[in-house]
């Protein structure tokens, strides 16, 4: 019995899969790792271990770096179909990340951090249009129901190198490499060493990658798409149905909302990260709380609501609750999180806030995740015309950058208007876009057009 489960795993789950799993799981950990303590390190005293940039110069530098981490894909992606393939476009991908890691390890001025981030922008372009994609072309022969297991089973690997990173930054910033006077205050933290650490998994990652990925994945993701023989139309054309321009009208409105959405959820990078540095009581027990261990929480509740969420959307199937609905839910879940950030301020009395209201914060941000992310990436590969599904996608994460750097900008308000007005400001936006969202669902609905016996609008 032992053997004939053990053969039923091989068939659903190939080694050319495990790779991948193990791929990411560490591509993530060494973008996670520097992404949870980029705001920290720059705004962080240069006798501190930091670049001594204000909170305002910090997170505009930081939204303008995530947000063009998501326009490289597109490039990249292109890159990969015309002249590279999947499998060459990781490799350079991890080389220029682990490239990128190590001068941020070794920069001394603001010119070699400049340099060290643009190369991770560039290697993640190579990666992030190659990654998930490699997944699909190895279940491109299996069911539906089994590719959808295996990108479930793929999305765990990857919120298990986003939980491993901050909680690994926070010991080696804060614990390990820090420097403590007598009385145990920190004089300089770890950041540099964290980047090495990145820089060494990324290494380790692409050199096995590039070893193992003849032996299983052969010729998947081998040679670039243009070899094949299908015909490609222009995406300029523009020659669409009209149940295709509905649907695409449909996308263009919900993205509106998305992007608020990914707006908000970006100030746990910056703004939420600067103020658990600077005013939440983080003692528990004589214990100080590294803070890159709240962006590890983030990723430890997305593993244990994701099969809850997933049940429960099961359950709610018959119900027709339509992917506005959703999505609604998880903007109305982003604004509890920032009135609680918001209760957070107002309850602290001038002291140090109590960490349960940010930890609350981080549970309501984790649910709104889960409602937005993963439904809003199936809405646009079932929405999209599928003769241009991958250029639709890539319009997805243009959601994503433009959040950045509007994200980027909300947070440097902070400084010169306060937490309270932009925690309270965000709260409030989120509930009035999420009530507009739910109350304009049945139009949403009927642009969202049924065609082939298949309805987008329940994922």
């Amino acid at each position: 019995m032992l053997l004939d489960f053990i053969n039923n795993l091989k068939r659903k789950y190939p080694s050319s899969f495990w790779l991948m799993c193990f791929t990411i799981t560490w591509e993530r950990f060494s973008y996670h790792g520097i992404s949870t303590l980029l705001v920290l390190y720059f705004t962080m005293s240069v006798i501190k271990g930091g670049i001594g940039l204000s909170p305002k110069e910090a997170t505009s530098l930081y939204g303008f770096y995530v947000g063009i981490l998501h326009l490289t894909p597109l490039v990249g992606g292109w890159l990969s179909d015309r002249y590279l393939g999947q499998q060459k476009s990781i490799i350079l991908g991890g080389a220029f990340i682990s490239l990128g890691n190590f001068f941020l390890f070794t920069s001394s001025n603001i010119y070699q951090l400049y340099f060290g981030l643009l190369s991770i922008i560039i290697g993640n372009g190579f990666f992030k249009a190659n990654g998930t994609n490699l997944v699909g072309n190895i279940y491109s022969h299996k069911s539906t129901l089994e590719r959808e297991v295996a990108y479930s089973l793929f999305y765990m690997f990857i919120n298990l190198g986003s939980f491993l990173a901050p909680f690994t930054a926070g010991l080696v910033a804060d614990k390990f490499f820090a420097v403590r006077t007598i009385t145990g205050e920190i004089t300089h933290f770890g950041y540099k060493p964290m980047f090495l650490i990145c820089s060494i998994i990324g290494i380790i990652w692409t050199v096995s990658f590039l070893c193992l990925a003849p032996k299983y994945l052969k010729d998947t993701g081998k040679l670039p798409c243009y070899t094949c023989k299908t015909e490609k139309k222009s995406i300029f054309s523009f020659d669409f149905t009209e149940n295709e321009k509905k649907r695409i009208k449909a996308m263009g409105i919900i993205s509106i909302f998305v992007i608020l959405f990914w707006t908000s959820f970006y100030q746990s990078f910056s703004s939420i990260t600067l103020y658990a540095r600077d005013h939440v009581d983080r003692n528990l027990l004589g214990f100080i709380i590294p803070v890159p261990w709240f962006a590890a929480l983030n990723a430890i509740l997305g593993i244990l609501f994701s099969p809850i969420l997933a049940m429960l959307w099961s359950q709610l199937r018959k119900r027709n609750i339509t992917i506005p609905v959703k999505i609604s839910i998880g903007i109305f879940s982003m604004g509890i999180a920032f009135a609680f950030m918001t209760i957070s301020v107002l309850t602290s009395g001038g002291m140090k806030a109590n960490i349960i209201f940010i930890i609350l914060a981080y549970v309501f941000n984790t649910l709104s995740e889960l409602c937005v992310a993963p439904i809003g990436i199936a809405m646009f590969n079932c929405l999209s015309p599928k003769r241009y599904s991958t250029f639709f996608m890539g319009l997805w994460y243009m959601t994503m950058f433009f959040a950045s750097i509007i994200s980027g900008k909300v947070a440097g308000f902070t400084q010169d208007m306060g937490f309270l007005t932009i925690f309270l400001s965000l709260a409030v936006i989120l509930f009035t876009m999420g009530s507009i969202l739910y109350f304009s669902r049945k139009h949403l609905d009927n642009l969202m057009v049924v065609e082939d016996d298949c309805d987008c609008r329940i994922i």
